[in-house]
């Protein structure tokens, strides 16, 4: 069946509660947990759905489950600390949300089933620090964090490094032979190649042009003042003045 035909599973029961299923007699309910993929039995003699789910959340709390899986998480104890999520078996950086990709590392977050490129750092650690950053404005749950204990400023972004232009001297430039070859991130971490140009500048223009129409910001461009155009009668070059929006 095609993903956008699946309906959205829950996790809770149809008794509408985590750990609450209706007997098969139907007068009573029953509280169970999943503990490391077993089946916990917390009791089958419960009058109500509700009784049931407030045993289930006593047993889930001393777990230290996340908010997310307790069916009242407002009453969990002052400084509850739920304990934080695995790291996928497959991860071989060591962060949640990083991933690496030639000699930087990049950060990724899932919003709504949908991948969000969050940037590209040159140390796992800060990009580490940035997927925390996009957690918490998403307000996903913490026990997805990196840094848990980290206190974060989120109306103050962090400072990020100048970045090193390639040795053509523009973004998105590379000296190919007596070509100048020139490439874009389109999300994801892949790149669009957007052919070979003789000059490095022609290239940077095409670049900046591409940026543009993908919505890039001013700051990334090559020529964040105007795009530079060849003036065929003088071969200098002319700056063609832009609007940004």
């Amino acid at each position: 069946m095609p993903k956008s035909k699946r309906k959205k599973r829950s996790n809770r029961s149809k008794s509408g509660y985590f750990g609450a299923k209706k007997n098969t007699d139907g007068n009573k309910y029953t509280a169970w947990i999943n503990i490391d993929g077993k089946m916990k039995g917390l009791g089958s003699s419960y009058d109500t759905a509700k009784q049931a789910a407030k045993a289930y959340d006593k047993e889930a709390i001393k777990l230290r489950v996340p908010f997310s899986k307790l069916n009242y998480p407002k009453k969990a104890p002052v400084g509850y600390t739920p304990i934080q999520q695995p790291l996928l078996s497959r991860n071989t950086v060591g962060y949640r949300g990083v991933y690496k990709r030639r000699k930087t590392f990049r950060a990724m977050i899932w919003i709504s089933g949908k991948s969000k490129h969050i940037g590209s750092y040159d140390t796992a650690k800060e990009a580490a620090i940035a997927y925390d950053r996009a957690v918490l404005k998403a307000n996903q749950s913490r026990t997805l964090l990196n840094f848990p204990d980290m206190v974060h400023n989120l109306d103050i972004e962090p400072k990020r490094k100048k970045y090193t232009r390639s040795s053509s001297g523009y973004r998105g430039v590379k000296n190919s032979g007596k070509k100048f070859q020139v490439r874009i991130g389109v999300g994801n971490g892949k790149m669009k190649g957007l052919g070979s140009f003789d000059t490095a500048i022609q290239a940077a223009l095409a670049y900046d042009q591409a940026a543009i129409k993908a919505g890039k910001k001013k700051s990334t461009l090559n020529f964040p003042d105007g795009l530079p155009t060849m003036n065929n009668s003088d071969e200098k070059l002319r700056v063609k003045k832009i609007v940004y929006v």
